[in-house]
């Protein structure tokens, strides 16, 4: 067996393509030798055209892409790519099989670099660990994310949560929908206004689901989401589950001890006494909590309340929250932190469709 017939099995190429050379290119300074694989195609070869009628070749056009590494040395493929006069008379590029069109990667270079990314290496990394620019590595991931979600097949999610998060610290928001069910995000909307809301009824719509058949909205109480769900959704029960409420009360008490501690020394040391939950509150700390509770006058809270009952009180009928999301959202910061924030709103979404969304991949799994 020759090495044109070995590198033809090692590539899994079939007729009517063949490898006719192989060669090793010196490099300038300390670059490896680069690993040059040459394929053509069979004299008298003829390629389907869309609607699946063979045609002669018209003429060819030279291209090449990145392969994996073969041990330390980068590997290219060259070949003239025949082009093809369709029977519908236009002159179409034959897709090769070893590579999706407009890509200079081969399909296994690009499941390789997949497969470093659904190992948490961030992207940057990936492209000095493969000696590619991280831009073109993002195109690649950008690429398979955007296939997979056109193709992803959706239930109806009929217990919907909304939640926020930044691109960066204090910089654009997304509005990430979950399907509380399935446990994975359906769809990410920029912005974490009534908009956003808005844009996640149309993706469902364009899924052929009837928002009408969303039983239940999961949310904090931003009124933008309020009033989202309440327009876009308007068959969905509103939920504000316990952790926000307990997350306001606190903080507005917390504010009322800061502000009335300058006034009252006996506040010196409360901190916690407010902050914790009162049955781990030692019995001394109890009875001091009862005197002390008098002095905050926490109306805004009780308004607050007041205005979003029907959601709490939705909460603790049928005990739908957001621990979901949170959970998600523990698994965004954490990208966050190991990209160090996103500048490309295109780039943040996909990361979380990646890491959240559940999605089916087509190109080929790579295994070391």
């Amino acid at each position: 067996m020759n090495s044109e017939q070995l590198f033809k099995m090692a590539l899994g190429i079939e007729n009517p393509w063949e490898v006719v050379g192989v060669s090793f290119k010196e490099q300038s300074g300390e670059a490896a030798k680069e690993l040059h694989i040459d394929i053509d195609f069979k004299r008298g070869a003829k390629f389907p055209d869309p609607l699946g009628k063979l045609c002669s070749v018209y003429d060819t056009k030279q291209k090449t892409w990145r392969h994996l590494n073969f041990f330390q040395h980068p590997c290219y493929l060259h070949c003239r790519v025949p082009r093809i006069e369709c029977s519908d008379g236009q002159i179409k590029l034959v897709e090769v099989p070893w590579s999706r069109p407009g890509s200079g990667f081969t399909l296994l270079f690009e499941a390789y670099a997949m497969a470093l990314i659904a190992g948490e290496m961030p992207i940057n990394k990936v492209g000095k660990l493969l000696n590619e620019d991280a831009h073109r590595i993002w195109t690649i991931f950008n690429h398979w994310i955007g296939r997979a979600y056109a193709s992803d097949k959706l239930n109806v999610p009929e217990k919907l949560g909304f939640d926020e998060t930044s691109s960066k610290k204090g910089h654009e928001y997304v509005t990430v929908a979950v399907d509380l069910d399935e446990k994975r995000v359906i769809h990410v909307a920029e912005g974490k206004d009534i908009k956003a809301v808005a844009t996640v009824k149309d993706y469902l719509e364009s899924k052929a689901i009837d928002v009408n058949r969303v039983k239940h909205a999961s949310m904090d109480m931003s009124p933008s989401f309020i009033s989202g769900a309440m327009k876009h959704f308007p068959k969905a029960e509103i939920h504000f589950d316990r952790f926000h409420v307990v997350k306001l009360l606190n903080e507005a008490m917390n504010k009322v001890r800061i502000s009335e501690r300058k006034e009252h020394d006996e506040l010196k040391g409360h901190k916690y006494t407010f902050l914790k939950n009162s049955q781990s509150l030692s019995d001394k700390r109890k009875k001091e909590l009862s005197s002390l509770i008098k002095l905050f006058p926490i109306k805004e809270f009780t308004k607050t309340v007041k205005a979003h009952w029907t959601g709490i009180v939705n909460f603790c009928e049928t005990q739908i929250n957001n621990g979901i999301l949170e959970g998600i959202n523990n698994k965004i910061q954490l990208a966050k932190r190991r990209a160090r924030g996103y500048r490309c709103m295109e780039n943040f979404i996909n990361m979380i469709y990646f890491l959240c969304g559940k999605l089916k991949f087509d190109y080929p799994l790579y295994s070391s």
